[in-house]
């Protein structure tokens, strides 16, 4: 059930001698009979025999253990083809060794340092043969960068830019892929088929009807107008597509039914996701879907589960795939309120924390405790009874989303708090934060100055105040923050205050609550401190900002955050980045602060006015022209 549940981390300077050893003492033990090495082994083989257990199978337990599909591919990494040796060959259009480096390991070619990948490199060099060279083994230019994706894709920036011969490679190796993975010469699917806001508003389906050849497009993975429906659950839309001629069995990357997809959506605010899952689940099968193991957990067919179970087909794909946002088999079977099919998986030897690696980077990063964590949105205590009792971890951490006992502090949940707390549940510093925990974490930096603090209770490496900081502030409990900005002591040009002041102006609680983090922060910032790619703090609130977050706005600027400052990626000031989201009020702001409106210094398309004419933003424009009509 669990072929590549990780378990190992890496010791400092793991080199491939130590790996050896490892391999062949694990052998040993298993060949022995040994408890801990029989329960590795059939962890990452379940049909492992010690009578034909050789080396070469113990080096592949060895390999899934740490995270890694191969003894081939953990050998690449630990010899050095790191994602920092494979974006500098990038960087420095060594075409012979990138290609060498993706030879050894396929999957760096999606792989992202400080989130920008090598196809990003490559655009921002002008480079059409390295363009080319990773669009041909897989790149995705439309991956962005986190938290301006839509803006910072490596085919937006080639687009914006103006550089068209670079657009044309990228187009047409995505035609190459859109033929190959639906198998025919399918037209591009226009992208705006694929935005939830289009599903929601009902303009996807108008423009199916106004062009119906659109039923059998494709995105560049495959994707079709029925996938994009399926994922939306939008029963009217798939109704249509089918009576149009859609195939429902068409894959994505040779594995995503539009059933699967349908699945796999979590119904966050709907209480009537499993009865709609199951309406647009009966007119699929109708149409000659087929099932696969989500639709079958979702719809509660025990039999399909077994009959594949004992076929040794039944592996969960979704744990590491970036298509299935990490959707576990026990989280479907919770957000589908299926407990029977649950507690059939866990006897079938399903983890109850359906841990996994985070793919993407090479930082060997684990994600755990989803199943317990949708028990505490949807407020299944049983199940949560049910999955405790088999040794789910109420601290297991949710990459990006935190503990389940975190989730059932920020919910207030008190009764599902006290189950957690009585099944070892415990806050730590980032619980405490976000949470706004005020005595929790008075708690943690007091166990801290006494030395009774508990290792899990701060990301190593960390204390409890550096992981308050940010915590709090995105949280917004400005009482913490206090406390925590009491015990750090960063430069003011530390870039670990960016993230501290991102998590305010973004702040759970409230504009009012993140602006009072944000004044107590910006006291020890350098209000022009930039990111890796030039981006200042107030880049961001230009990009994200509603009138209503004025106030971080004049705050910044007040502090001498300057406006003639530009990123790499648009290779904008703040107010070019004003001028290109359209944040009319931001524009007229910076240009009263005297942020220069020409910027003869730019380049031709990183001009505010460029900008705001390239966008579309007519009431912009105007601004600008008035404003050098004065």
């Amino acid at each position: 059930m669990n072929p590549s549940l990780p378990t190992r981390a890496f010791r400092e300077h793991t080199d491939l001698d130590q790996l050896k050893r490892q391999a062949k003492e694990l052998l040993s033990a298993f060949l022995a009979g040994e408890a801990a090495a029989v329960a590795e082994v059939k962890t990452h083989d379940r049909v492992a025999d010690p009578a034909t257990f050789a080396l070469h199978d113990a080096q592949l337990v060895l390999a899934r253990a740490y995270g890694f599909a191969s003894w081939t591919k953990l050998k690449a990494y630990v010899d050095g083809i790191t994602v920092k040796q494979w974006i500098a060959a990038v960087r420095a259009g060594d075409l012979e060794k990138v290609q060498a480096m993706l030879r050894a390991r396929a999957e760096l070619i999606n792989m992202c340092g400080q989130e920008r990948c090598a196809i990003h490199y490559a655009v921002l060099n002008r480079s059409a043969e390295m363009t080319r060279l990773l669009m041909q083994h897989g790149a995705d230019p439309r991956a962005g960068v986190y938290p301006h994706r839509e803006a910072t894709t490596a085919l937006m920036i080639a687009t914006e830019r103006g550089y068209d011969e670079i657009v044309a490679i990228i187009r047409e190796e995505e035609q190459r892929r859109r033929e190959a993975n639906a198998d025919s010469s399918a037209a591009a699917a226009p992208d705006a088929m694929f935005l939830v806001s289009n599903w929601k508003s009902g303009r996807a389906l108008e423009m199916l009807q106004a062009d119906p050849a659109l039923i059998h497009s494709a995105s560049p993975n495959g994707g079709t107008p029925l996938h994009a429906a399926a994922c939306e659950l939008h029963e009217q839309g798939i109704a249509w597509l089918l009576d149009h001629g859609a195939d429902s069995n068409r894959r994505i990357k040779g594995t995503w039914t539009p059933i699967e997809l349908a699945a796999m959506r979590k119904g966050w605010d709907d209480s009537g996701h499993p009865a709609k899952f199951k309406r647009i689940a009966k007119l699929l099968l109708s149409r000659g879907a087929q099932l696969g193991p989500f639709s079958a957990i979702a719809l509660g067919d025990a039999d399909w589960i077994r009959a594949r179970h004992a076929e040794g087909t039944l592996v969960n794909p979704a744990a590491t795939d970036h298509l299935a946002g990490h959707v576990g088999f026990l989280e479907t079977a919770i957000w589908h309120d299926q407990p029977e099919i649950m507690s059939l998986l866990l006897d079938l030897g399903l983890d109850p924390n359906e841990r996994t690696r985070v793919g993407g980077m090479d930082d060997i990063t684990y994600s755990a405790g989803a199943p317990l964590f949708t028990c505490v949105i949807k407020n299944q205590r049983k199940l949560a009874e049910i999955l405790l009792a088999r040794g789910a971890d109420p601290n297991a951490n949710v990459y990006t989303s935190g503990t389940p006992l975190f989730k059932a502090y920020d919910q207030k949940k008190w009764a599902f708090v006290k189950l957690l707390e009585q099944h070892g549940g415990f806050l730590d510093a980032i619980s405490a934060g976000f949470a706004r925990q005020t005595a929790a974490a008075k708690k943690l930096l007091d166990e801290e100055a006494a030395g009774r603090l508990r290792p899990e209770a701060v990301t190593p490496g960390n204390t409890v105040a550096e992981d308050l900081i940010w915590t709090a502030a995105g949280g917004g409990d400005a009482e913490i923050v206090r406390l925590a900005l009491e015990r750090i002591s960063w430069p003011r040009q530390d870039s670990r205050w960016l993230y501290a002041l991102w998590q305010a102006f973004t702040c759970d609680g409230g504009v009012k609550r993140g602006l009072a983090c944000f004044r107590l922060l910006l006291d020890r910032v350098d209000p022009n401190l930039q990111n890796e790619t030039g981006r200042t703090i107030l880049h961001t609130v230009m990009a994200r900002g509603e009138r209503k977050h004025l106030p971080f706005a004049r705050m910044l600027l007040d502090a001498g955050a300057r406006t003639d400052l530009r990123d790499d990626l648009l290779g904008s000031t703040a107010l070019g980045w004003a001028c290109r989201w359209g944040r009319a009020h931001f524009v007229k702001l910076l240009l009263e602060r005297g942020a220069d409106p020409i910027e003869g210094d730019a380049q031709p398309w990183a001009t505010p006015m460029a900008w705001a004419q390239r966008m579309k933003h007519e009431g912009v424009v105007k601004i600008l022209r008035r404003h050098l009509s004065k």
